[in-house]
């Protein structure tokens, strides 16, 4: 009987390191530069929704591209005259050299079903440390542009712009007020 178990627990690995490898072998983004855990396909789990892998960003210009993707894809796919804008920013104001490695890099973080907002929480942190609020600023134009890429922004566009404004800007608020009641 323990031969028995034993000779199903090492079965039970080597099938699970053999459809680990080739799913790696299928996915070269298989490994996260950043060390944050990757995007996961399929139907989410409990450990999926309590710890999203948007956490593991750590680069405030892949998580800018991450958001300018997920905007345009959350309602539709994403066209050429987006994609050009994407990739315009990214180069500049964003300077970042990797353009295309970056760009596909950010996509494997979108989802076409996921509401903005999914996405933007779990990076709302990063951007409030990293950016000033003049920055901030501008990242939202960024954003509203490439939302305009091709005909006017729609409406779950604008909202989540709104949105992300007044979150990015309401820990300067905040941050304000203290320094306030402190003088």
């Amino acid at each position: 009987m323990p031969v028995l178990l034993f000779v199903l627990v090492i079965g039970g690995i080597a099938v699970f390191l053999s459809l680990r490898t080739q799913r790696t072998a299928q996915d070269p983004r298989a490994s996260s530069e950043d060390g944050g855990p990757l995007p996961q396909r399929g139907k989410p789990t409990l450990l999926s929704v309590a710890a999203t892998p948007l956490e593991g960003v750590r680069d405030v210009r892949l998580a800018a591209v991450i958001l300018m993707i997920q905007l345009v894809r959350t309602g539709d796919s994403v066209s050429a005259a987006e994609t050009a804008r994407i990739l315009a920013l990214m180069r500049a104001p964003l300077e970042i050299e990797a353009v295309a490695d970056t760009y596909e890099r950010a996509f494997g973080y979108t989802d076409p079903h996921r509401p903005f907002s999914l996405v933007a929480d779990p990076l709302l942190p990063l951007f409030q440390e990293a950016l000033t609020e003049a920055e901030r600023l501008q990242f939202v134009e960024m954003l509203a542009s490439v939302a305009e890429a091709e005909a006017p922004a729609n409406d779950l566009q604008r909202e989540a712009l709104v949105r992300l404004k007044r979150r990015l800007l309401a820990s300067l608020a905040l941050i304000g007020a203290n320094r306030a009641g402190d003088a």
